[in-house]
Order: C-alpha cells, then sequence, then structure tokens
C-alpha cells in the first residue's frame, strides 16, 4: 500500500480549489473532470480545513494561467508535448487535450499509483513514475521524438531549494526546444504563503523557493535561458459581484506588489 508524504498530500487542494471553482465561480475555471471526481473523494479530503474562497481560488486561477499558456503552445506547436511536472491530480490534460499531442505526467510513483485511481493513465497522456530529481524521465520523453516540449510546473518549486530548481532547469536544456511556465511568489509572497499553509494544518510540508524577478533567474541558470514573460497571477481573472470583497482586496494586493506571479522561460 503506498503512502503519501506530507508534501505529496498538498495534491488535493489545487482539486478542491478547482471544484470549488468550476461550482461557483465557472467563469474563472470549469473543470468538468475535477467536478466528475468530487464524489469519490474522501470524507477528510473534502472537510480540509482552512480553505477560504480566497485560497480555493487561487489554485483555480493558476490551472487558468496554466491553460493560458498551454494553450498559446499548442496552437503553434499542435504536434509538440506537454510535460506536467509534480502533476498529482491536475487535471490539464482533460481541459486542453487537441487530440495530437502528446503528454507526460510526471509524479512520484505512489502519487500516481493514487492518479490512476481517479484519472487513468490514456493513450495521449502516459504516466512517468520517478521522481524529477531522477532524470530517466528525460530520456524517455526524448524517444517519443516529438518537439518542441513544454514543461510545466504547478504549485510544485516552492518545495525546493533554489539550487535544486535551477539544476533541474539546467537539465532541461538537454531538450533541444523547450519552454518551461511555473507559478512563483516573490520573498514577501512566500511569508504569506506559508500563513495559508499553517491555516490549512500543512506546516510540515515546508517551502524555501521564491522568485522576486524572472530575469534575475534566467541569468542564474544560463546564457541560452530567457525570460518571456512574467505575469501577474490574477491578471487573467475578471472581479464581479459574486466574489466576496476580501478575495478581490488579497488578489488585487497581491498583483499590485507581485507577491505571486506566472513566469515563462525559455531555453534554447
Amino acid at each position: 500500500m503506498f503512502e503519501l508524504n506530507s508534501v505529496s498530500e498538498t495534491l488535493y487542494i489545487p482539486l478542491l480549489g478547482r471544484i470549488y471553482a468550476s461550482r461557483y465561480h465557472p467563469d474563472i475555471l470549469y473543470d468538468k473532470a475535477a467536478l466528475s471526481l468530487s464524489e469519490m473523494l474522501p470524507e477528510n479530503i473534502k472537510e480540509m480545513p482552512g480553505q477560504s474562497e480566497y485560497t480555493s481560488l487561487a489554485s483555480a486561477v493558476r490551472s487558468k494561467n496554466t491553460d493560458y499558456y498551454i494553450q498559446a503552445f499548442l496552437a503553434e506547436n499542435p504536434d509538440g508535448i506537454i510535460i506536467n511536472v509534480g502533476c498529482g491530480l491536475e487535471t490539464t490534460y482533460a481541459r486542453n487535450d487537441n487530440k495530437s499531442a502528446l503528454w507526460f505526467e510526471l509524479d512520484l510513483p505512489e502519487v500516481l499509483h493514487l492518479r490512476q485511481k481517479y484519472l487513468p493513465e490514456s493513450g495521449h497522456d502516459r504516466y512517468l513514475p520517478y521522481s524529477m530529481f531522477d532524470y530517466k524521465w528525460i530520456d524517455i520523453v526524448k524517444d517519443a521524438a516529438q518537439k518542441p516540449v513544454m514543461v510545466i510546473a504547478s504549485g510544485l518549486f516552492y518545495y525546493f531549494n533554489e539550487t535544486q530548481v535551477i539544476d533541474f532547469i539546467k537539465r532541461l536544456a538537454t531538450f533541444e526546444d523547450i519552454q518551461l511556465v511555473f507559478d512563483a511568489v516573490s520573498s514577501t509572497g512566500m511569508k504569506c504563503t506559508k500563513h495559508y499553509m499553517k491555516k490549512m494544518n500543512k506546516e510540515d510540508a515546508k517551502m524555501y523557493f521564491h522568485v522576486n524577478a524572472a530575469e534575475d533567474l534566467a541569468s542564474m541558470i544560463s546564457p541560452i535561458t530567457t525570460a518571456m514573460e512574467e505575469r501577474k497571477f490574477y491578471s487573467l481573472v475578471s472581479f464581479h459581484f459574486k466574489m466576496h470583497l476580501a478575495t478581490k482586496f488579497k488578489m488585487f494586493f497581491s498583483d499590485v506588489f507581485g507577491m505571486v506571479k506566472m513566469i515563462h522561460l525559455k531555453i534554447r
């Protein structure tokens, strides 16, 4: 029987956020696949403490942002490869499958064992049961002989130190043409994120990595790494009367001070 560690257990948080958004704020994100899983979840997961409208929508907005970049990539590269690093129970494939791109879901074996229960592997969506730092998976993807490649890492890099993340990104340079999209917090945003994790009783999932400027990060990686974009996290969200005032304020405050952001890198 596989057991999840403290970091892997957090994979339920974004799923709950997407379910919440689909029910109450479908204009932000409507995720049919996530909704279909809602009745399958254990009761203790459905009642996860510390969740608010803001934390739930933050998870959904992360998926909305990721979809934005994936759809732009697939519009130019319909036969490309998408690698979802630390996929957890993310339903990105179900939302964005164009029937010609090849998808890989990369995560620890115990996580993919759980994922198989909810989101079985399919022809265009393949499992890679490896640690992100076990670079055997790179050779497997290369054997697929499709390119270019987009790597997405949603809610992932926070849990590793700067040296680990930079080394991981450098390893991606072994692909001839690759893009990387991920979310990150600033040093100030990290303090707020740790506060929310404490409210959800997930303090044991330690968080370390932050980015104050995407260009500075790119320069630390390599001369062939370009910061394509550093986008405000909530820039794709339209505020409206259904959203709590406190949620609107936190989203606005976050964007004004650059506390959370989407980063798009290209390595060539």
